[in-house]
């Protein structure tokens, strides 16, 4: 009774501190993504799945719907509780991935201090990632599929593979342009096998080092059979092929480039990683360390897949305090340090002290309730979006324009939000809508980027066809618009211009 309650007591503090820090680090605004996700799921429910944009007024373009699930997740939480319900759920996946981290570590420690710590420094390097879009809820699930093959390959049991392959559906039919990354996450595991297999087929072992450890699964046959069904996996959606082909298409085209996240990296922007990257290494140069051929295969590429664009830091940062925890454990039989405060210790007394920990772990609720209404601020909901959208220019086109039948020029990071206002958009963040490859042919990211050039833009306007522009003040086109007499300046706001063409 006395264990029980004290590894209950432990475990209901440690989940508070990380609820606490995640409260703390989780940012209060909205990335333009929620905003097409949330009008995507209405499209879905009017129109369902046909594959058609329906947000653009260029005719005949296609959309993948690849966030489908995820739409329809958080679009009855918006209606019923608007911007602050969406706010909370984000804040709630933040907490259940420190909670997750938690949970892997533990296993590997069964030290619930050095657990919470792990929590809270990779909670620290990730929370920029955690917006208010589907990858928050991606990133648990790889973190997790990580650790159940890990599990897989070292016990062979059944329920492992069902929980794997679960995952890679939920990721195929949630953020599906991410779920060929469930399958590239297995191959470190299929690579040990492999090279297990050669090297006792050719009797290399003389060839390798002490420090790399190199073991057959337990269940040869159930890791294989887990890694053809993931292949599979893709295949359960109503998406068709896209999972398979969306790749191919994404991966010999560079139209991406203009887009931050998807820049190559630049490693000293990553300094949480760069430390990582130092310890991992630090480590590895111990004479008695010790690491799975998984380990350093998933390890080297996550640094070389972090190196292809800037959104891939956070898997580096998610994945490595974890690995460097389960090398520093597996190699050097960390003591498994356990703490019982209750021992001989009367039963009386036992439920005492619970009571007394019952008032603190409420006292810290209250507070944290306190300052997530201070953080939240449930009367001015604005979760940045006065700041970082043409909110007024907007409320100018719906009151004095027939915003439903215009054609209007807009930028990249703000048509989600157009578009979420039922104003027909140029572009939005969904990138793929407009390039030739995944859209039947029509080039309009290149168009969109011709429209920066002096030389140019007017060609663009003038195959588009465009009535207005709203552009941001001070940009090259605000410039361009400015000093040509065909455009007038007809509504302007702090970061934003609406320019009119005259002959309209």
């Amino acid at each position: 009774m006395d264990k029980k309650i004290s590894k209950k007591l432990t475990i209901i503090m440690s989940l508070l501190i990380i609820f606490i820090f995640a409260l703390i680090l989780i940012p209060k605004f909205f990335q333009n993504d929620l905003f097409f996700d949330l009008k995507t799921a209405d499209s879905i429910l009017k129109y369902g799945i046909d594959f058609k944009d329906h947000f653009s007024f260029i005719p005949n373009l296609t959309y993948i719907y690849h966030h489908y699930l995820y739409d329809l997740m958080i679009y009855p939480i918006y209606n019923i509780f608007g911007y602050n319900g969406i706010f909370v759920l984000f804040l709630i996946i933040f907490s259940l991935f420190g909670v997750c981290v938690f949970y892997v570590n533990n296993k590997i420690t069964d030290n619930k201090i050095v657990s919470v710590i792990v929590s809270i420094m990779t909670l620290l390097g990730c929370s920029y990632a955690f917006q208010s879009r589907v990858q928050s809820i991606t990133y648990i699930l790889f973190f997790l599929e990580v650790y159940f093959i890990n599990k897989l390959y070292d016990t062979g049991k059944k329920k492992y593979s069902i929980y794997i392959l679960i995952i890679s559906i939920l990721i195929a039919n949630m953020h599906m342009p991410l779920w060929i990354f469930s399958v590239v996450l297995f191959l470190p595991f299929i690579f040990e096998f492999l090279v297990k297999h050669i090297v006792d087929k050719f009797k290399l072992g003389k060839f390798l080092t002490d420090k790399i450890v190199i073991k057959y699964p337990k269940n040869k046959k159930i890791i294989l059979v887990t890694f053809v069904l993931l292949l599979l996996s893709g295949l359960v959606t109503p998406l068709k092929l896209y999972p398979y082909t969306f790749f191919t298409k994404s991966l010999f085209n560079n139209t991406y480039s203009f887009i931050g996240e998807m820049q190559k990296t630049v490693l000293i922007d990553n300094i949480y990683g760069l430390y990582l990257i130092l310890l991992l290494i630090i480590i590895m140069c111990i004479k008695d360390t010790k690491i799975k051929l998984r380990d350093l295969t998933l390890a080297i590429g996550l640094f070389l897949f972090m190196l292809i664009a800037v959104r891939n830091i956070v898997y580096l940062n998610i994945f490595y305090l974890t690995i460097i925890v389960k090398i520093v454990y597996e190699s050097f039989k960390v003591p498994k340090l356990k703490f019982n405060l209750f021992k001989n210790i009367d039963k009386n007394i036992i439920y005492r002290f619970a009571c007394i920990w019952l008032v603190w772990i409420c006292a810290w609720l209250v507070c944290a309730y306190g300052y997530l209404l201070y953080k939240v601020d449930f009367k001015n909901n604005d979760y940045g979006i006065n700041d970082g959208y043409p909110v007024s220019s907007v409320n100018y086109i719906k009151k004095n324009l027939d915003y439903k039948n215009i054609k209007i020029y807009n930028e990249f990071n703000y048509g989600s939000y157009l578009e979420f206002n039922d104003i027909p958009v140029f572009v939005d963040s969904r990138a793929e809508v407009y390039i030739k490859e995944f859209n039947g042919g029509y080039d309009i990211i290149n168009d969109f980027l011709d429209a920066d050039n002096i030389s140019r833009y007017k060609d663009v306007f003038n195959k588009y066809e465009f009535d207005y522009a709203l552009v941001y003040k001070g940009s090259n086109l605000y410039e361009f618009l400015n000093e040509d007499s065909d455009f007038k300046l007809i509504f302007e706001e702090d970061d934003y211009s609406l320019f009119e063409l005259n002959e309209k």
